[in-house]
């Protein structure tokens, strides 16, 4: 361990293949782009021809973001429409990670939800998770949308991506940038050598490089979590199991059931 459990003041939470087992943007491009194309959906192909790029290094995680994008503002897309995303989403929460994480909270940490997908669909997840089961994160990061008088999507304000810098006019900010913006709109300090993560994959290898990273194993990993486990990109890696709560509770609060 670099850091006693004890430290620990802040606990980062990714979204997509973290909170939930599936990826929101995957599940949104399903949704739009339905037909069906030799048993997968044209938003499923439309999905994995992104990820490719960006495996390529053909797209940037910015330009990624962007083309993906595009797709919703060409359906013309609805704020609205992200209730149906969450439906989508919801059978696959982690309710171990749930109830591990609100026991931190209780705990007296600070939990921030930080995606490189939208804000918007982050916010809405966050107020689920409040009604539903009585967990809220002090703050939410992600990439900001632009939306019409209609209620759909127009285009980005802003984009959480891999470094401080400007995409095609658009700002740009790291996750760690966000974060620490984030709470302190939320009056909440940010120590980076008090901070853990709990992420998925090695799309958060910039912020694991800089703090305490806890990778969870999912039952059936993406090629992705496979590589991220493979290469031990982390700290601490948990199985999603009947142990993932304990262990949780155990790295972060030093406790033991």
């Amino acid at each position: 361990k670099r850091f006693r459990a004890t430290d620990f003041g802040t606990v980062i939470v990714d979204m997509d293949g973290t909170l939930y087992d599936t990826d929101a943007n995957l599940e949104c491009l399903e949704m739009l782009y339905p037909e069906d194309r030799d048993g997968k959906s044209a938003g499923e192909d439309i999905y994995d021809s992104i990820i490719s790029k960006i495996a390529s290094g053909e797209y940037s995680i910015e330009r990624a973001i962007v083309e993906g994008n595009k797709f919703l503002i060409a359906k013309k897309m609805p704020r609205r429409k992200f209730r149906n995303v969450l439906d989508r989403v919801r059978p696959t929460i982690r309710p171990a990670l749930v109830s591990a994480l609100k026991a931190i909270k209780q705990s007296g940490k600070t939990l921030v939800l930080a995606t490189l997908s939208s804000k918007d669909f982050g916010q809405m997840l966050n107020a689920h998770l409040k009604l539903k089961f009585g967990l809220e994160f002090d703050a939410v990061v992600g990439t900001e949308l632009k939306f019409g008088d209609g209620g759909q999507i127009e285009g980005i304000a802003a984009i959480v991506g891999t470094k401080d810098s400007n995409y095609e006019g658009i700002p740009v900010r790291t996750k760690l940038t966000a974060i620490r913006e984030g709470l302190q709109a939320a009056g909440k300090d940010f120590d980076i050598k008090k901070s853990v993560l709990i992420t998925d994959s090695y799309s958060d290898i910039d912020v694991a490089n800089a703090l305490t990273t806890i990778l969870i194993k999912p039952k059936n990993p993406t090629i992705a979590q496979k590589v991220s486990q493979r290469l031990r990109l982390a700290d601490y890696i948990l199985p999603d199991d009947e142990n993932l709560e304990t262990n949780l509770e155990s790295i972060i609060l030093g406790t033991e059931k």
